[in-house]
């Protein structure tokens, strides 16, 4: 009798571990599907992380794209223009064609007007420059904006872009309230454009607010 019951309870623990086995089985397959969803939620994630890391990057570039904006075209259009008819002061440039050239007015030594287009890198003239002699009227007007603008178009242009980062599509010596003054607009990277006056004398700010005119 005992000899058979030590047979009996070997027996009794096989079927026991037998009848265990489809229950790990399952709880196996449970695991593993657990952890592929585990994973594709995981890769999911990533991927998403990974795809807002890539709009980030790239808006983030744009923005930086948009800051970039240089008015080294408009610059070189003054010196352009300023060269093409020997010496003289620029009293105004401003973009014309959406950008694709520029428009400068000189004014020389006898009073004269000079209108010259270049392109829109600002390093070329285009056409032929229009030359206007200055009759009594003019000429006391372009004496009196000349003496007045202590600085000149390249100063101005630096004091507009601490006021604004981006592009200055027009840019005059102009009367306001008596005073004589640097007059534009300034586009930045958000596409707002800014109306600012300074004082052509002490650089001071006159005016400076959103346009929202179309």
């Amino acid at each position: 009798m005992t000899f058979r019951t030590q047979l009996q309870k070997p027996s009794a623990r096989r079927v026991a571990a037998l009848a265990a086995l489809p229950v790990v089985a399952a709880l196996a397959l449970t695991g593993c599907s657990t952890d592929g969803s585990s994973g594709s939620a995981a890769s999911s994630s990533n991927g998403s992380a990974a795809t807002g890391a890539t709009t980030g990057t790239s808006g983030g570039a744009s923005a930086t794209a948009a800051s970039a904006t240089s008015n080294d075209a408009l610059l070189a259009a003054v010196a352009t223009a300023r060269g093409s008819v020997g010496s003289g002061t620029v009293i105004s440039v401003e973009q014309e064609q959406r950008g694709s050239a520029y428009e400068v007015l000189v004014v020389t030594k006898d009073g004269a007007e000079h209108e010259v287009h270049t392109d829109a890198a600002g390093t070329g003239v285009t056409g032929t420059p229009h030359t206007e002699t200055a009759d009594t009227d003019d000429r006391a007007e372009h004496d009196r904006f000349v003496a007045a603008a202590d600085l000149d178009v390249t100063r101005a242009v630096s004091a507009f872009e601490d006021l604004h980062a981006g592009a200055i599509t027009e840019l005059g010596l102009d009367d306001h309230l008596g005073k004589v003054v640097w007059e534009g607009d300034v586009v930045d990277g958000s596409g707002t454009k800014h109306s600012v006056r300074i004082d052509a004398g002490s650089g001071d700010v006159v005016t400076d607010q959103v346009d929202t005119d179309d």
